[in-house]
């Protein structure tokens, strides 16, 4: 069983990769993984041994926990991050064919030196939204259900990302999973229009521009260059810049 302290530790202090201090945010519902139980255990280890950091850096983190597929000489493309570094590399004015994208996925891509925040709404890796392990590796209550996990965490995750957002004032946040946007709208604190018509949410508050895009792996790779585009277009004056 994954222990009770470590685990709810991790799912109450642990946001991502990254830096806040970075002008564009990314933030998502959870990250893919947690497939076997031992998994998770090497996480919340790496984790531990790393000073249980709100922010981790993630070509380090993920070779150190075991996995080896995103970093290092034999690394290939994650699904979710080649879209929003597609995304990123556009909006720079940057090259963004497969091979930039991973070259940049493999060794800059949420460092917490570097140039982006990648958050998370929901602490606990999965392999899906239907799927739910947890209620097998713990005896903690709040894991029985999935339902009965985001009711514990998000709203407090939430309310702790939009602490961060008003401490720290990025200069974008791109939320990613459109289903989320009610939610996403109580962390920007204001009413969705339309950047885009029929692509891209936005909205402006106190110089930062909030933005609900679909999730990476529900589009092709041209929505995410329209996204890029249009980032590029209404942020590239220097102070600007992302």
């Amino acid at each position: 069983m994954l222990p009770d302290g470590l685990l709810t530790d991790y799912a109450t202090k642990f946001y991502g990769f990254g830096t806040w201090r970075a002008k564009i945010w990314f933030v998502g519902i959870e990250e893919a993984g947690g497939v076997q139980e031992s998994d998770v255990q090497a996480r919340l280890d790496t984790w531990r041994k790393s000073n249980s950091r709100d922010l981790e850096d993630a070509p380090t983190f993920y070779p150190a926990s075991g996995n080896m597929l995103w970093h290092g000489k034999g690394a290939t493309l994650q699904p979710t991050w080649k879209q929003l570094i597609r995304v990123l590399l556009v909006a720079r004015g940057q090259a963004a064919t497969n091979e930039e994208i991973l070259n940049y996925q493999r060794s800059t891509f949420g460092r917490t030196g570097g140039r982006e925040c990648l958050a998370e709404l929901l602490p606990l890796p999965s392999p899906s939204a239907a799927a739910w392990n947890y209620h097998k590796w713990s005896k903690l209550t709040w894991l029985k259900t999935r339902d009965g996990y985001q009711k514990y965490v998000s709203l407090g995750r939430a309310y702790a990302i939009q602490q961060k957002l008003e401490q720290h004032h990025p200069r974008v946040v791109i939320f990613y999973s459109s289903t989320w946007h009610r939610l996403w709208g109580l962390i920007a604190r204001g009413s969705w229009g339309q950047a885009i018509p029929s692509k891209l949410m936005g909205l402006d508050r106190d110089g930062i521009s909030f933005y609900v895009m679909r999730h990476p792996r529900a589009e092709s790779d041209a929505y995410f260059r329209t996204i890029g585009e249009f980032l590029r277009m209404k942020h590239r004056s220097q102070s600007g810049r992302v």
